[in-house]
C-alpha cells in the first residue's frame, strides 16, 4: 500500500490538516479558524486546548472525506507558529493560556535580563540581543509575573512542542526550535547551560532537544482510536513554521530565500554557515537540516496589519472579506498617493530596529485619502520594513539567488507585485503558497522514513506559477519614497520613547 503523511500546520489564525504522499504532493486537506485573545498590559493569548481540538477535528473531516486513506498513514508531522510560550505539567496539559508571539508584557522582563547581562554581551552569551517577543523574556514574565505557575511547570514548551506533547507525551523540540529559545549551544547541538545560568532559567523545564526527523513517539492510543488511526504510527519531531516554510517553498539550497507573506511577514534565507551579523544583533537558526542554517528576519506585523486595515474601514463586513474589491481599491489608488506613508509597527517591531514600543503612524493624510488609499499604504509601508530588512539581512555576506512568496499574502497580485517594486528583485510565487509549512513539515517524516534520503526532493516540489518582475519606473518611485520612509523612525522616536530628565536616547 502506498504510505502517506498527516501533516498538521497551527497557525495564529487557524490550523490546516494535510495529507501528503511521499513525493511531497499534496491530497487533500481541511482546515479549522479560531483567535486571538487581546487581554491587559499589551498580553495576546490563545487557547491551545481549542487550537489542538481544531487540529483534531480538522484531521477527522479529511480522514472521513476518504476512510481508506487512514490505513496508509505512515507518519505523523507538525509545525506551528514559532516564539510563543506554553507552560505545561507532567501530563502536557496548559496550565495558562498560550502566551503568543504577539504579546508584549515582557517588554520589561528584556529591560531587565539587559541590566543583567548588557547588550553587547547578549549576543555573545545568547546569540541575539533578546526583545521582548522572544521567548527569554516571556519565560523570564512567566517566572517574574506568575511565580506560583512557574514553580508548577513541568516543561517550558512553543507551540508546536506542545502540541506534539499532546499527541505522543514527549516533550522534544527539534534544533531550529530550540535555536529561537536563544538557550541553544549551536556546537553541541544541545541547551547551553551557561546561558540558561545567566538568564536564571532552570534548564531542566527545557524540551528534549532532538533532530527534525526523529520519531518524538507513537501516537496516543485514544488519539488515535478517535482518527481511526494504529496506534503505531509514529509521530515526529517535525520543525516551527521558519523552517517548515522554507522547506516547503523548495528554498532549501544556500542563497535560496523565502519569505512569507501571513500574519507576520518574514524571510528565511539559507546558509551553509553560520555568518555572523555585523551589528552582532541577530544570530542565525538552525536548519532541519543539520548541515545548513537559517537566516530569519521577521516584519512583526505583515497580514496583521492588512487585516487591522480591513477591519478599521469596516470591509469585512456584513460579510467574508471581498479581497476583488480590495485588490481594486489598491490599484486605483496608485496614482495619487501624494506622499502617504505608513509605518507598520502595530505591536513592536523586530528587524531592523528591535523596538517592542515602536509605534505605527500614518503621516501624509490629506482630505482626498480614501480607503484604497490607506490599504495601499499599508501594503507598501509592510514592503519598505521588508526592504529594510532585507538590506539588514544582507550585510552578512549571502548572496541571494532567487526569493520564494509563500503565504496567503502572496495569493493577490497588487501587493506581490508592490513587494517586487519595492525590493526591485524577482518575486517567484508558487502553487499552493499556503500549504508551503504544511507540507515542509510533512518532510520532516517523509525523510525521517527513509522514503526519501535528504530534503533534496522538495527543490523540484514547488511549481513556480508567475514571477512579479519589478517594473523599473515604480522601483524608481518607490526608492525615492523608501528614503523618506528610512526617515520616519528616527522621525517618531521621541514619541514612543519620551525621555527621562536623566535619561538621553543611546
Amino acid at each position: 500500500m502506498t504510505s502517506h503523511i498527516l501533516a498538521f500546520d497551527i497557525g495564529t489564525s487557524g490550523v490546516k490538516a494535510v495529507i501528503v504522499d511521499v513525493d511531497g504532493q499534496l491530497l487533500d486537506c481541511a482546515y479549522r479558524g479560531y483567535g486571538l485573545q487581546m487581554v491587559a498590559d499589551g498580553g495576546v493569548e490563545q487557547d491551545l486546548d481549542h487550537m489542538i481540538e481544531s487540529a483534531l477535528e480538522a484531521a477527522e473531516e479529511l480522514l472521513h472525506r476518504v476512510p481508506a486513506m487512514a490505513n496508509s498513514i505512515q507518519g505523523i508531522s507538525v509545525t506551528a507558529q514559532m516564539f510563543n510560550l506554553v507552560a505545561v505539567d507532567d501530563a502536557g496539559r496548559p496550565l495558562l493560556p498560550m502566551i503568543s508571539w504577539l504579546d508584549q508584557r515582557a517588554e520589561s522582563d528584556a529591560l531587565t535580563l539587559a541590566k543583567l547581562v548588557p547588550p553587547d554581551e547578549q549576543f555573545a552569551r545568547f546569540n541575539a540581543v533578546v526583545t521582548g517577543k522572544d521567548i527569554l523574556p516571556k519565560i523570564l514574565w512567566l517566572r517574574d509575573s506568575r511565580p506560583d505557575t512557574y514553580a508548577c511547570t513541568a516543561k517550558l514548551l512553543d507551540c508546536k512542542e506542545a502540541v506534539v506533547m499532546h499527541l505522543t507525551g514527549a516533550a522534544v523540540i527539534d534544533h531550529a526550535g530550540a535555536s529561537a529559545y536563544r538557550l541553544f549551544d549551536h556546537q553541541t547541538r544541545d541547551w547551553d547551560v551557561n546561558a540558561c545560568a545567566a538568564a536564571g532559567i532552570d534548564p531542566g523545564k527545557l524540551p528534549r532537544v532532538c533532530a527534525a526527523t526523529d520519531v518524538a513517539g507513537p501516537l496516543r492510543a485514544d488519539i488515535a482510536l478517535r482518527l481511526g488511526l494504529s496506534d503505531t504510527v509514529a509521530v515526529y519531531v517535525g520543525v516551527g513554521d521558519v523552517p517548515a516554510s522554507q522547506l516547503g517553498s523548495g528554498a532549501v539550497n544556500p542563497g535560496d530565500l523565502h519569505v512569507s507573506l501571513g500574519t507576520a511577514v518574514y524571510f528565511g534565507l539559507t546558509m551553509s554557515e553560520p555568518r555572523l551579523d555585523p551589528r552582532q544583533r541577530l544570530g542565525v537558526l538552525a536548519h532541519a537540516d543539520a548541515g545548513l542554517w537559517i537566516l530569519w528576519l521577521e516584519i512583526a506585523t505583515g497580514g496583521a496589519a492588512l487585516a487591522w486595515a480591513v477591519r478599521m474601514l469596516g470591509l469585512d463586513h456584513p460579510g467574508p472579506v471581498d479581497y476583488a474589491r480590495i485588490e481594486q481599491l489598491v490599484s486605483d489608488s496608485s496614482a495619487d498617493m501624494d506622499g502617504l506613508l505608513f509605518a507598520p509597527w502595530l505591536s513592536g517591531e523586530r528587524v531592523p530596529v528591535f523596538d517592542d514600543s515602536a509605534r505605527a503612524s500614518f503621516v501624509g493624510l490629506r482630505l482626498h485619502h480614501g480607503a484604497g488609499h490607506i490599504l495601499r499604504a499599508v501594503m507598501e509601508g509592510v514592503a519598505f520594513q521588508m526592504r529594510w530588512a532585507l538590506e539588514y539581512g544582507l550585510d552578512y555576506g549571502q548572496a541571494v539567488k532567487r526569493i520564494r512568496a509563500v503565504g496567503g499574502g502572496s495569493m493577490g497580485t497588487e501587493w506581490t507585485q508592490i513587494i517586487a517594486d519595492v525590493l526591485e528583485r524577482p518575486l517567484e510565487t508558487i502553487a499552493q503558497p499556503q500549504d508551503a509549512g504544511a507540507i515542509g513539515a510533512a518532510s520532516c517524516a517523509i525523510v525521517g522514513s527513509g522514503a526519501q534520503p535528504d530534503y533534496a526532493f522538495l527543490t523540484d516540489r514547488a511549481t513556480v506559477t508567475r514571477t512579479f518582475l519589478p517594473d523599473a519606473a515604480r522601483a524608481l518611485d518607490y526608492a525615492d519614497r523608501y528614503a523618506l520612509y528610512r526617515r520616519l523612525y528616527d522621525a517618531l522616536y521621541p514619541l514612543y520613547h519620551p525621555p527621562r530628565v536623566d535619561e538621553e536616547r543611546p
